[in-house]
């Protein structure tokens, strides 16, 4: 009986999740045609950083925050938006059974999505220094 019930409360679950997701993801087709623009399998040139893709704000809510050592600072709570980009995050440690929690505002460049999660290019002790 209760298998039955659990199996019908997953079936709308179900139903929510694949009416929410994405029918599919939009493809990219390499362009035949020459533009002006610097093509990525071409090595970039000396003194050139590359540029890293722009974050969004839907893109990173949510996300759990490592350091570059590894470390997890915690979750992001809040992504503050100024013309339209990402200027900081508040990221919310994770504390001691919900107590003793820090928020931590941290600056987007120094932040990179990688996968599901967020990698710092600091420390998780040098995150730590930009205490809300």
């Amino acid at each position: 009986m209760r298998h039955h019930r659990d199996l019908l409360l997953t079936i709308p679950l179900f139903c929510v999740v694949v009416a929410v997701a994405p029918v599919s993801a939009p493809c990219q087709t390499a362009s035949t045609s020459q533009s002006a623009a610097p093509s990525m399998d071409a090595a970039p040139s000396p003194g050139v950083a590359p540029v890293a893709p722009a974050l969004t704000a839907k893109d990173i809510q949510g996300l759990d925050v490592f350091g570059s050592d590894g470390q997890q600072v915690g979750k992001i709570a809040k992504v503050n938006v100024t013309d339209g980009a990402v200027r900081n995050v508040e990221v919310q440690s994770v504390g001691f059974l919900g107590f003793f929690s820090k928020t931590y505002l941290l600056p987007a460049e120094k932040l990179n999505k990688k996968g599901g999660r967020v990698e710092l290019s600091m420390t998780s002790e040098q995150a730590k220094q930009f205490v809300k």
